[in-house]
């Protein structure tokens, strides 16, 4: 999958999680973006058109299925992929989130921590299709 230099936007509170997760795409040969709000998410995607986003399903002010729902209904986002990640919690009804993210346009789940190969097996899946 080198060099095909697709641009990802990754969306994630957690900075230690957006550089391991950066570190792995650009490895991997892609551009990344980043973003840690679901606003700043919402910006980015409308400015920077990805390819791909990596989302987090819990984000501070909005949270991932609401972001989803942003994206999917703007007529200049709405066919970028979107991949929601998450680390599995009972907390804040994840379950009903993630639930909302799959019915608002999500592609797919998942959950954190992911290995190497399941992240190379969804970036060319979303990303040679």
């Amino acid at each position: 999958m080198r060099n095909t230099g697709r641009k990802i936007l990754i969306v994630d509170s957690n900075d230690a999680f957006r550089e391991s997760l950066r570190a792995l795409i650009q490895d991997i040969g892609h551009e990344v973006y980043e973003a840690a709000t679901g606003q700043e998410a919402i910006d980015k995607a409308c400015s920077v058109h990805p390819d791909l986003i990596m989302m987090d399903v819990r984000l501070p002010g909005m949270n991932g299925d609401e972001v989803t729902a942003r994206l999917k209904r703007n007529m200049s986002t709405r066919n970028i992929p979107v991949i929601i990640n998450t680390a599995w919690s009972m907390a804040c009804n994840i379950e009903e989130r993630i639930h909302r993210a799959l019915n608002a346009g999500a592609e797919e789940i998942l959950y954190k921590p992911f290995h190497l190969t399941m992240l190379r097996d969804v970036l060319r899946t979303y990303l040679l299709a």
